[in-house]
């Protein structure tokens, strides 16, 4: 719920009167709060912004991806540039009640649409099971497994995400 607060002080979402309605306020995007799924996008967007650190600019929500004839709806994309043009990351939302065989599929879809979209990384978050993948770039483009997605700013990722004794510091460099 901290991060529901934050982005409501900082003007990056807004709620209805009643609670049902969420708009992200940098696309004025409206939707329903009701949705399980819509839940754990709104954490996710959020966290992409508030502790990840990137640019609210270069994040858009609900993109048409083209997969061969058939046009798909990409959760959230998070570009390398203002102009939006080279995607970065691919991030898929799933709700948190999820089957393991389910968030299986939605990985697999992430991973297409990422490919598709020429991306680099991809998450795929139910809130309670997150996987991070690295997408080559030449073939084949098995999937590489990585404790993370990189921070806003980060070009390499470190092995591990979490180091025993070790302490979070906030403090990033910007491009």
């Amino acid at each position: 719920m901290i991060l529901i607060d934050t982005g409501i002080e900082k003007g990056l979402i807004k709620f209805d009167e009643e609670g049902n309605f969420i708009t992200y306020i940098h696309q004025n995007k409206k939707r329903s709060y009701n949705n399980p799924e819509e839940k754990v996008q709104t954490e996710t967007f959020l966290s992409l912004v508030l502790n990840y650190g990137y640019p609210v600019n270069r994040i858009r929500q609900f993109v048409s991806v083209q997969m061969g004839s058939e046009t798909r709806e990409a959760d959230i994309i998070v570009y390398s540039d203002d102009e939006c043009e080279e995607t970065y990351i691919l991030v898929e939302c799933k709700k948190e009640e999820i089957t393991d065989q389910q968030f299986k599929i939605a990985v697999d879809q992430a991973y297409s649409y990422c490919v598709a979209e020429g991306g680099k990384y991809v998450w795929t978050t139910s809130k309670i099971i997150n996987e991070y993948y690295e997408v080559p770039k030449e073939k084949p483009r098995s999937r590489i497994p990585i404790p993370d997605i990189p921070q806003y700013g980060v070009n390499k990722l470190a092995p591990y995400k979490y180091v025993k004794g070790g302490f979070y510091n906030r403090k990033r460099t910007k491009k």
